[in-house]
């Protein structure tokens, strides 16, 4: 019955994302600034596509399906934090000025890669029993990715609060306080997850993960949500 909770909120979480992505897409025709709604919808869909590998290694039971399906989430998930990190970089400044800053689009991106290349090449996961798809990481890759997470989430959060929120006014500044409380969800997200690794409440901590990242994309959304006054 626990275990049934967290497959609920996985798959809540991959419905929203969905949603989210298509509404976000056909928002685009008719934004001011297409290419945030484009970023922060394809963030959506890699966050979905996140969502959906974890629910289906869960009921794998062959140890090969579920490393395959937890490299995929985690490249996911990253690239997922990447399009937010460029979501962010649109939101606080316009269109016509990140188009001549195109270092900040390639650097994150190579760096995002590389790390991917190293976790899909590299093996560092280890199944510990097949059937509960219990497994167990090697360090050096995982503090890899965790550490990418957390430098694009923390930098793009300060970011949007210091760059975004303090010399906003009026419908704009409020769009940037529901993207900034969406990416304070979902460093919330990564800190639940780094609890629940060393502490054993395996179900508990999965659950509050998946609505973590529900809430975080849902917020985050919203800042882009019809929004006619910004450019």
């Amino acid at each position: 019955m626990t275990e049934l909770i967290t497959y609920v909120f996985e798959f809540i979480t991959f419905i929203i994302s969905i949603i989210l992505f298509l509404v976000l897409l056909k928002q685009k025709k008719h934004s001011e600034i297409p290419l945030g709604d484009s970023f922060l919808a394809f963030g959506a869909l890699t966050l979905g596509i996140y969502a959906l590998s974890t629910i289906i290694y869960s009921f794998m039971g062959q140890e090969f399906l579920i490393i395959l399906l937890l490299k995929l989430g985690m490249v996911s998930v990253m690239l997922s934090v990447l399009l937010l990190f460029f979501t962010m970089q649109i939101l606080i400044h316009s269109t016509k000025e990140m188009r001549k800053r195109k270092f900040v689009f390639i650097v994150p991106f190579t760096i995002y890669l590389a790390i991917s290349l190293l976790l899909i090449f590299t093996n560092y996961i280890v199944v510990i029993d097949a059937k509960t798809a219990d497994t167990h990481f090697q360090p050096v890759q995982f503090a890899l990715f965790a550490i990418f997470m957390i430098s694009m989430l923390g930098y793009s959060a300060f970011s949007i609060y210091y760059f975004g929120i303090s010399k906003s006014e009026g419908v704009t500044k409020k769009r940037m306080w529901f993207f900034f409380v969406g990416l304070l969800l979902f460093i919330g997200a990564l800190i639940n997850d780094a609890i629940g690794n060393i502490i054993e409440m395996e179900v508990l901590f999965d659950t509050l993960l998946f609505i973590l990242l529900s809430l975080g994309i849902l917020f985050v959304a919203r800042a882009f949500y019809g929004k006619k006054s910004i450019k």
